[in-house]
């Protein structure tokens, strides 16, 4: 009976993770299993979302589907937040936009630049104050 007692608080006893992730330690190392390593503890988003998952499944979710994720702008190379992509995409300076005169796509960047000699552009007539 006391054989039984003493196994069942052994501290060097092998045990199962009390959450059934497939891990097994020493009784002791419980709470450090818990605390740093298991993947089945129920965690909160670290990049603010708020989502609460177990840490196995916050790892793929903070990577690939979180709307606060960082992802890299095709057009300029910049890091943006996947939420903020959208607007970032209506002012991205490398973005390509239709000329309003001529409908040649080119870099929002260089639009200011490109309509000032764009060949639909109307030129005043430097004659025409001759008329």
């Amino acid at each position: 009976c006391e054989l039984n007692e003493h196994f069942e608080k052994c501290p060097k006893m092998k045990v199962s993770c009390e959450l059934k992730c497939g891990a097994t330690m020493c009784r002791e190392d419980m709470e450090q299993h818990l605390y740093h390593h298991c993947g089945m503890v129920q965690d909160t988003c670290n990049l603010g979302c708020g989502v609460e998952l177990t840490r196995d499944e916050l790892r793929i979710h903070e990577k690939d589907t979180c709307v606060q994720r960082e992802i890299r702008c095709e057009h300029c190379l910049a890091n943006v937040r996947f939420c903020d992509n959208p607007k970032h995409l209506t002012e991205c300076p490398r973005v390509r936009v239709p000329c309003e005169l001529c409908s040649l796509k080119r870099c929002r960047e260089d639009m200011t630049e490109h309509t000032k000699h764009c060949l639909e552009n109307e030129m005043k007539c430097p004659f025409v104050k001759y008329k």
